[in-house]
């Protein structure tokens, strides 16, 4: 047993690698080590905690299993070259803040017959490669989902919040996560320091890792029109449309001091199911500091790039909320992608018993929880509230 993974030992990121590589008996990361930026952030960041032995064990177990997984990765197109040799196509992608309405227009999108997205289960436990012959009875599933219940058993709250179901297709924050790039991080284990490095840095080869995720997927699962979503692209559309030159963007807008406090309020439900330390104030500074950095880096690549702005549909989220059939039309209008009577028809069942309606009004939260002062957003955000505050429903 390596010295990482001793109870109680403080994490190595040497001693972590070597833990994984022990584990799988490989030992190649292959030729991009551009992760290993965001890996030492990590791991310095959770010890500059001096956590509970409780969210350094998450901590260890999480690290070292997503260190096993790129060496499985490297391993599999050594064996398979064919799977990086595959094309992505064109995704089609949500791209807009938390709790703006991206749950919903994802989980509508994602009922074209044509449309493939990943699913949260493979996002968590990305290898081995999924295979359609068992897509809907892989283990993983019950394994995933296990995690789900333990933090609903710590914090129930989180069923008001957040559909708990990893067999829905997840966000590609969760994939990021091999890229020790992801605002998953802070969510789930705090990490205020690497949540401070992902609000100044663009982490160099992210959307590699990402394409490459997907390559995995793709290779023995499900095919299709790849559907993505992630509030995380706001922080580089220019790499995410280098990645996916013919990508479609759904940009959903709400005012972000709802969005803010929202996310607030979902993360500490988070943080206390995994024991992390819990203060409302310093959750809301970071939500509001990450996702104010997100914006502003967003909203200033559409001003300066027209090849982005010429790639991005916006929606209001009342305008999904009020009638989410014509947002969908929007969209594959605003594409020219055909919309089967198939999908119209998964579409209206979905709506009719979608259990998301049973939420609606149980998650309550306000910025002053939270100690987000509404003036601060909006002048920090001026920009963007000057440009799509015919969006978020307030003049």
């Amino acid at each position: 047993m390596s010295a990482g993974s001793e109870p109680g030992t403080a994490l190595d990121a040497d001693a972590l690698i070597a833990e994984a590589t022990a584990l799988t008996g490989l030992d190649d990361f292959g030729a991009d080590r551009s992760f290993l930026t965001g890996y030492g952030k990590l791991v310095a960041a959770v010890e500059a905690m001096s956590p509970s032995a409780q969210l350094r064990e998450t901590a260890h177990g999480k690290i070292v299993g997503l260190l096993a997984t790129r060496l499985r990765y490297v391993q599999d197109e050594k064996d398979h070259p064919e799977i990086i040799a595959q094309e992505v196509g064109e995704p089609l992608v949500v791209c807009g803040l938390p709790r703006t309405g991206t749950t919903i227009t994802y989980d509508l999108l994602c009922l074209d017959p044509a449309a493939r997205a990943p699913r949260e289960w493979e996002w968590y436990i990305p290898w081995p490669a999924p295979e359609e012959a068992t897509f809907d009875s892989d283990p993983r599933i019950a394994q995933v989902q296990s995690i789900y219940e333990n933090w609903l058993a710590h914090a129930p709250q989180l069923a008001d919040i957040q559909r708990m179901d990893c067999t829905q297709p997840g966000e590609c924050n969760h994939g990021m996560m091999l890229h020790f790039a992801s605002t998953n991080f802070p969510a789930e284990l705090g990490v205020p320091d690497f949540s401070q490095w992902l609000q100044q840095t663009v982490p160099e080869g992210q959307y590699r890792t990402h394409k490459r995720m997907l390559q995995q997927f793709q290779w023995k699962g499900p095919k299709g029109r790849w559907t993505l979503k992630s509030p995380q692209h706001l922080f580089d559309l220019p790499g995410l449309l280098e990645a996916y030159p013919g990508a479609m963007l759904v940009w959903t807008h709400r005012d972000p001091v709802k969005t803010f406090s929202s996310l607030s309020s979902m993360i500490s439900s988070f943080l206390a199911a995994v024991g992390a330390p819990q203060d409302d104030h310093a959750i809301g500074r970071s939500v509001l500091d990450t996702w104010s950095a997100a914006m502003a880096r967003a909203t200033e690549a559409r001003s300066s790039r027209p090849d982005i702005e010429g790639r991005i549909l916006d929606l209001a989220h009342a305008e999904i909320v009020a009638d989410p059939v014509a947002a969908v039309e929007s969209i594959y209008a605003r594409f020219e992608l055909p919309l089967s009577d198939e999908h119209r028809l998964r579409i209206g069942t979905f709506l009719a018993g979608n259990p998301a309606a049973s939420r609606l009004g149980k998650h309550k939260h306000s910025p002053e929880q939270f100690g987000i002062d509404p003036d601060e957003v909006r002048e920090r955000l001026a920009v963007y509230y000057e440009r799509y505050g015919h969006l978020l429903g307030r003049t």
